[in-house]
């Protein structure tokens, strides 16, 4: 046997050249084609055989589809491989982003990923986000973490080199990879770990330029989505981690989605409301109207205060129901507690709302954690010893039910307390009966006049229905959303801890430093891909719009029933597209697999090419081929000479 190092070179080009043409007969490779063209044969496109099943009527999620169509597939949980399909999609979206963001003079660069934990002790968000850093150490024990955004690198970096106003002002940004320790990922690219996001920094040395910035920015997000065809609503947001005073959300309308959006729907009879739109999470406080609403079955909420000294008992109504002024009654609708509302009316005492915990462990803690009046008095002076902080109770109750509703009992032990896990209902008892324990009642919150205006709490959250808290003359109407793009109007949230300051002359012409004044503005990239693709799609598969599908125009052929080959008049059609829309560039494809026309038709339209022409028997007879439009579904007959001008009048 002669050992492979001993053949000559020549010898190992013949047997390699025999053992692939053998190999390609046989169909055990790939065939690689190197003539300039882009051939589906050349691209890792892996694609199932999948037969349809005719009893499944349940349409798969977009993720599925995602995967199904060869576009991305699953790495680890929130992970994902992005597959070459998947990756030119967001480059086309990567694209547009880039020109949008050129026409407002903003500057693209490249932080790095690794951000240091200190800097991010200065600005308080180490310990705020906590278990959603995903957090390590390198070999020196250095803290390290990997950024879900960058506030605070994007800042150390401006600080040490802008020095004056005339510098001013300024918009970098950088579309990069982020990382989210999630506690349960989901939905595909929607939620998950590692996501592709493009964030937006600007820098002004005065409130007024930086909200003109901030308002530049909004139109300019306004344009991409509209660039892309997508339906979109903008709503007041809390900025939440983030910081600022102001900042505003662009949603989607999902029915699977995460977030519920509040919009007005005018007066009845009128389609337009007063343009009031908000996420749940901060709607601004609704009025009480007692008048348009029956209640029954009043229910407590329990909630404890951070330093687990304030019990937060609220009472709502559990369910409503719209009257008309008939008095008819409509369908009974089950309510919730608004934290938010309770955290507003709480405000800072016992150090605010604990968030997140369960109402039986509110209670408990609570319990625990009880320090009697007595026990915080200092025998000598009879004041409360520094430091110290007794248990008490606030009381708040929703005007809805402040009238009661025949149900209510409010003065005394109840049920409640059992159902939610009370461990000392003796305890509890005696809290009532000997009234030790401090409490506070609160039935109303101040309005909109100053503190002689005194309004009912609203404690639910809204639905459907209720009262607009803008105009006050229309109904609500809640909508299933999941949200695009984030922008924010900062201040001087991270330019004060992190000392970013620029010299400027004042008014009296005296030199003097300013704090720089912020924005940060977000756009999720890979989550926008799984938003297009779940808003655009139909029952064939997806349909990209034309600025960012993974191919504008894919050619495919067939050939006659006694097989000839149409390879070669495929390509004369490719090269012809090619010679006749030159702004194309690479954007043309050519499906040259040994697969029926069916199968790659089907596949065409599963992956949502923005058109597909085809040569089929017509061309044999007539020279004409078919234009297919993904979107629309129209179809056209034209011969090669009108070829070029139908794809301009599609695509341009």
């Amino acid at each position: 046997m002669v050992r492979g190092s001993l053949i000559g070179r020549h010898a190992r080009a013949r047997l390699f050249n025999v053992c692939a043409q053998c190999s390609y007969r046989h169909g055990l490779v790939r065939r690689l084609t190197t003539d300039g063209r882009t051939r589906v044969s050349n691209i890792w496109l892996p694609i199932p055989k999948i037969k349809p099943n005719p009893k499944e009527e349940v349409q798969e999620d977009v993720h599925a589809l995602l995967v199904k169509a060869g576009y991305i597939r699953n790495a680890y949980p929130g992970i994902f491989h992005m597959l070459p399909l998947g990756l030119r999609v967001q480059d086309k979206l990567e694209k547009l982003i880039d020109m949008n963001m050129r026409l407002i003079g903003a500057s693209k660069v490249a932080l790095p990923s690794i951000s240091a934990h200190s800097l991010w002790q200065k600005t308080g968000r180490a310990d705020k986000m906590g278990k959603e850093l995903f957090q390590f150490k390198d070999r020196h024990g250095t803290n390290y973490l990997l950024g879900p955004t960058h506030e605070e690198e994007i800042t150390s970096l401006i600080s040490s080199t802008v020095s004056s106003y005339k510098q001013l002002p300024l918009r970098v940004y950088q579309i990069t990879r982020k990382y989210r320790d999630e506690r349960r990922p989901r939905a595909g690219l929607l939620r998950g770990r590692e996501f592709v996001m493009k964030d937006l920094y600007t820098f002004d040395y005065s409130t007024e330029g930086a909200l003109d910035t901030y308002y530049d920015v909004v139109g300019t997000y306004r344009s991409i989505f509209n660039q892309l065809g997508l339906p979109y609503l903008v709503a007041d947001a809390d900025s939440g981690n983030m910081g600022g005073s102001l900042s505003h959300e662009y949603h989607y309308e999902c029915n699977t989605g995460e977030d519920t959006v509040l919009s007005c729907s005018g007066k009845e009879g009128k389609n337009e409301g007063c343009g009031y739109t908000a996420n749940m999470e901060c709607v601004e406080s609704i009025p009480v109207r007692k008048d348009n609403w029956e209640t029954k079955q009043t229910r407590v909420w329990y909630g404890v205060s951070k330093d687990r000294k304030v019990l937060v008992k609220a009472y709502y109504p559990g369910y409503v129901r719209q009257v008309s002024a008939e008095g008819a009654g409509g369908e009974w609708h089950k309510r919730e507690i608004n934290p938010r509302v309770i955290q507003g009316v709480l405000g800072e005492e016992g150090g605010g709302l604990e968030a997140g915990m369960e109402e039986a462990s509110a209670l408990n803690a609570w319990e625990d954690s009880f320090t009697s009046f007595n026990d915080t008095l200092d025998a000598t002076t009879g004041q409360i010893k520094e430091g110290e902080s007794y248990s008490r109770i606030i009381k708040i109750y929703d005007g809805h039910i402040l009238d009661g509703d025949g149900g209510s009992k409010f003065s005394t032990f109840s049920e409640h307390e059992e159902d939610f896990g009370a461990e000392s209902e003796s305890m509890i008892k005696q809290f009532y009966s000997d009234k030790k324990i401090p409490t506070v009642v609160r039935t109303s919150v101040e309005g909109k006049g100053g503190e002689d205006d005194k309004t009912p709490i609203f404690l639910c959250k809204p639905i459907t229905g209720d009262v607009c808290p803008k105009c006050e003359d229309s109904k609500l109407v809640a909508t299933k959303t999941t949200e695009l793009g984030h922008t924010f109007y900062l201040g001087t949230r991270y330019s004060d801890p992190l000392k970013a300051y620029v010299g400027i002359v004042n008014e009296d012409g005296v030199q003097t430093q300013a704090r720089l004044q912020m924005g940060c503005y977000g756009i999720g990239v890979t989550r926008l891909i799984a938003a297009i693709a779940e808003l655009l799609r139909d029952e064939k598969g997806l349909c990209w719009p034309k600025e960012v599908a993974p191919y504008s125009v894919a050619v495919v052929y067939t050939g006659k029933k006694g097989g000839d080959d149409m390879s070669g008049t495929a390509e004369e059609v490719y090269d012809s597209i090619v010679q006749g829309n030159r702004w194309l560039g690479d954007d043309i494809l050519l499906d040259d697999r040994d697969e029926s026309v069916a199968r790659k038709m089907k596949e065409a339209d599963m992956i949502g090419y923005s058109t597909v022409v085809v040569i089929g028997n017509k061309y044999e007879e007539d020279k004409l081929v078919e234009v297919q439009e993904r979107r629309t579904g129209r179809k056209y007959m034209v011969t090669m000479d009108e070829l070029s001008q139908k794809l301009d009048d599609i695509l341009y």
